[in-house]
């Protein structure tokens, strides 16, 4: 009999992940997944990055104060946004801040894309087991255009809102 997951995966890594389209697409969600360490907490629930064009990325905000405060900022969360986006092969040069579409960026987020808040000391104590733990980062140790320490932080972020996760499903 033949394993039809293996058939279905070697399908998608041949088919959808080889595609140009495709590996920008996650590029540009790897970056976005980033916003709330680049932002820091006070902003990662008031403020979204939904698009990257050219060398621009776009931020919708809750309302013309958080846009005010985060044009304060730009200079800095460009700065920490380098860090993220380099490492990808994407240069990102400026920040568009807008509150205008605030309801239709968030209406199509789910709960996940805005972890709780948890201190280190309870993610550390949330237990994640051996196969999960692989799972999530099958598909990071594989990839070709991330450096070490880029996957390192990825897995970080990835491991600590999957832990997340599971604490509010407690």
């Amino acid at each position: 009999m033949n394993n039809d997951a293996t058939i279905i995966s070697d399908i998608l890594n041949e088919g959808i992940f080889n595609s140009k389209k495709a590996q920008v697409a996650f590029k540009y969600s790897t970056i976005f997944s980033f916003w709330g360490q680049i932002a820091g907490k006070k902003f990662a629930l008031t403020s979204k990055p939904y698009k990257i064009k050219g060398s621009k990325i776009y931020v919708c905000c809750e309302n013309s104060y958080v846009v005010q405060e985060l044009i304060m900022y730009k200079k800095i969360l460009l700065s920490k946004l380098k860090i993220y986006s380099e490492p990808l092969g994407i240069s990102i040069e400026d920040m568009v801040f807008e509150y205008k579409n605030w309801q239709k960026i968030t209406q199509v987020s789910t709960p996940d894309d805005y972890p709780d808040f948890y201190t280190d000391k309870v993610l550390e104590s949330t237990q994640i087991s051996q196969k999960e733990f692989e799972e999530l980062f099958l598909n990071i140790d594989k990839s070709e255009y991330l450096n070490t320490e880029q996957k390192e932080k990825f897995k970080n972020n990835i491991l600590k809102l999957q832990k997340a996760k599971k604490l509010r499903q407690m």
